[in-house]
């Protein structure tokens, strides 16, 4: 197992140049690797988009970011190699990059990827794992014209889709600091915005674009 965990080393080096700063990421991993290509994805629901595309090198690669872009939730993906992984982009990060799945891979020296996993282990993934076999019953009582039994599955469904969305308001309560709640309040506004949780933000987070977003859209809800 080992041998097949590569430490990616990402060094986040800030220069205020304008509205960007300059962001260094060194990544060493097995000479096989070096020039495949990696990209790095914004995630949204259902939504990602390329922000970088790099070339895997024994070499510093600098990308330009805006400032007030992190941390926050990205993806990487390498050509060739299974998997991908989400994670937070934060300064001063590291990755141990698993070669036999990307999505193994060790998140360490990070905050907000300590907080995303808590996040993930206790409500994220439990949710996916039942909506995937409550989806796979439904389809079967959908092809048997079980109506009974599709209406059942159906409702668990709902009932762990409300679990989540009570588990996810938790967190951002209970972690009024973290970037992970920034996010999950932007991801989930429409379901939280009248539960006064974005007043509750802590003021580290004011200078993250995500949080200026969200300050515009309160504006409109404290005006209903």
């Amino acid at each position: 197992m080992i041998k097949n965990l590569y430490i990616i080393s990402i060094f986040l080096l800030i220069h205020f140049l304008s509205f960007s700063q300059n962001v260094r990421i060194k990544i060493d991993g097995p000479t096989a690797l070096k020039g495949r290509k990696a990209i790095i994805l914004t995630r949204e629901k259902g939504f990602a988009a390329v922000v970088h595309s790099i070339k895997l090198s024994a070499d510093s690669i600098n990308l330009q970011m805006d400032p007030d872009l992190l941390p926050d939730l990205y993806q990487l993906q390498v050509s060739g190699m299974k998997g991908s992984l989400t994670f937070f982009f934060e300064s001063g990060m590291k990755i141990l990059l698993d070669t036999n799945d990307i999505s193994r891979s060790i998140v360490s020296n990070s905050a907000s990827n300590t907080d995303w996993q808590y996040f993930f282990n206790n409500a994220l993934q439990p949710f996916e794992v039942k909506i995937k076999d409550f989806a796979r019953h439904e389809a079967n009582a959908q092809k048997s014209n079980w109506q009974d039994s599709l209406t059942y599955w159906r409702n668990l469904q709902e009932i762990e889709k409300a679990d989540l969305n009570l588990k996810t308001l938790l967190f951002i309560q209970e972690h009024p600091r973290s970037y992970v709640s920034l996010y999950l309040l932007k991801t989930n506004w429409y379901a939280f915005r009248n539960h006064g949780v974005f007043e509750k933000l802590d003021s580290s987070l004011f200078h993250h674009r995500t949080y200026r977003y969200l300050k515009e859209k309160n504006k409109a809800v404290s005006r209903n």
